[in-house]
């Protein structure tokens, strides 16, 4: 279970952090939040083309899929391959059909937190020396803080779980 927590975890973790500003989005929005002008919108597609949001949704699918047959070899008892095979022909043709529908809401905050010139500017920066370094060791960054995430939710589960196993077993649950 805890691998499972933490690898959902990691998943949207690693989302947030490939997209800087979309880690630093408030958690909820208003309620009333107004919708973005159609030329943010349309600056914030271009930032996601350049952030590569298209091809990191794509691999939260990836990492979704794999999650999936685990779930199903846990679920049903079926050997990995049967349990692939069940995950690839009835549920991920519908993952992979929503992938450009997330890619999409996933520029939403990017165009409802920034006006097309800010947008405009930040593009440009990415376009820079500087800008293109930092998209280059992104991914190394987002694979270490996945890494230290994963290691850090795992010491706080095994301590928490050493902490009340007793609680733990009286709730019925055994780790």
């Amino acid at each position: 279970m805890s691998v499972r927590l933490t690898h959902i975890a990691a998943s949207l973790f690693l989302l947030a952090a490939s997209v800087p500003a979309l880690a630093q989005t408030p958690a909820a929005a208003p309620a009333a939040a107004p919708a973005p002008s159609p030329a943010a919108l349309k600056e914030a597609e271009a930032m996601a083309d350049l952030l590569n949001i298209p091809l990191q949704t794509r691999n939260v699918v990836q990492v979704t899929r794999n999650q999936l047959i685990q779930s199903t070899v846990n679920a049903s008892g079926k050997p990995l391959d049967e349990a692939a095979k069940i995950v690839d022909e009835v549920l991920m043709p519908d993952f992979n059909a929503a992938v450009p529908e997330l890619a999409h809401e996933l520029t939403l905050p990017w165009a409802m937190n920034f006006t097309a010139e800010d947008l405009k500017a930040l593009h440009a920066f990415y376009l820079t020396p500087a800008g293109q370094n930092f998209l280059k060791k992104a991914a190394l960054l987002n694979q270490e803080t996945v890494r230290i995430s994963q290691a850090w939710g795992q010491k706080v589960f095994n301590d928490a779980k050493t902490k009340h196993a007793d609680e733990l077993r009286a709730k019925g649950l055994k780790f």
